[in-house]
């Protein structure tokens, strides 16, 4: 097996068994010698997989120490690989926290800014979103395009980059939340509102849209969560 696969193995590893909480910040990982017996590896492969989890904010690595796990507030739990390792609903309300923050302010600045070529394409994302009801994964696609479209009709190239750093866990979110009864045709509702006041250039109505949007998503998702009185699995 290539090196770079043995050490992303590791790599992996640590993010699953930190992300669920098995290890706790400041945790000490064994010795590069301990790594080397437990994972069948080289030296090498274990100091790549230790620079990658410290490059990832997930541990600390201090020449003539051990590793240690680094605190919570380091850690890129946007990464990728973590999402996938981990249970990503953890995250969840604290997505919509930064959507909430940022996407009306998005909207504010494209009313502004859209052309008409950003209008009509949000109108034929929106359609196709309409007649999604099937596949959730492609409900989360036509979704995240539908709001990198807004983000793109600012044109601010930071702003995009920001709200596409966001879009890995948001996946998971649409998916999630697609599942709810109703939650489609209430973002495509929403959607229209929002596009209709971009159409109309009134940053205040769009910015209003995207926030009853965002609250109508934070609600779907919460019927989502464990505990609810709508879960399957609470007793009446």
């Amino acid at each position: 097996m290539a090196k770079s696969r043995l050490s992303n193995a590791i790599v992996v590893d640590y993010m699953r068994r930190i992300g669920s909480h098995d290890i706790e910040p400041g945790t000490p990982l064994p010795p590069e010698s301990a790594l080397c017996r437990e994972y069948g590896v080289g030296r090498s492969v274990v100091r790549d997989a230790l620079q990658a989890l410290d490059a990832k904010g997930f541990v600390i690595v201090r020449q003539g120490s051990v590793a240690v796990v680094a605190p919570r507030h380091r850690w890129h739990v946007l990464d990728k690989d973590f999402l996938d390792a981990t249970n990503p609903a953890e995250y969840f309300p604290l997505l919509q926290e930064a959507r909430e923050l940022l996407e009306p302010a998005l909207a504010r600045i494209a009313a502004a800014r859209i052309s008409d070529h950003q209008l009509t394409e949000m109108v034929a994302l929106n359609t196709q979103l309409a007649a999604q009801h099937e596949d959730p994964e492609r409900h989360a696609e036509l979704d995240i395009a539908f709001h990198d479209a807004l983000a793109r009709a600012t044109d601010n190239v930071i702003l995009v980059s920001l709200h596409s750093s966001i879009t890995g866990l948001g996946q998971h979110t649409r998916i999630a939340a697609a599942a709810v009864p109703g939650a489609i045709d209430r973002a495509v509702f929403w959607h229209e509102q929002i596009i209709d006041a971009l159409r109309a250039g009134d940053a205040t109505g769009a910015s209003s849209a995207m926030h009853l949007h965002l609250t109508q998503v934070r609600e779907d998702l919460r019927t989502t969560q464990p505990g609810h009185p709508e879960d399957p699995g609470e007793e009446s």
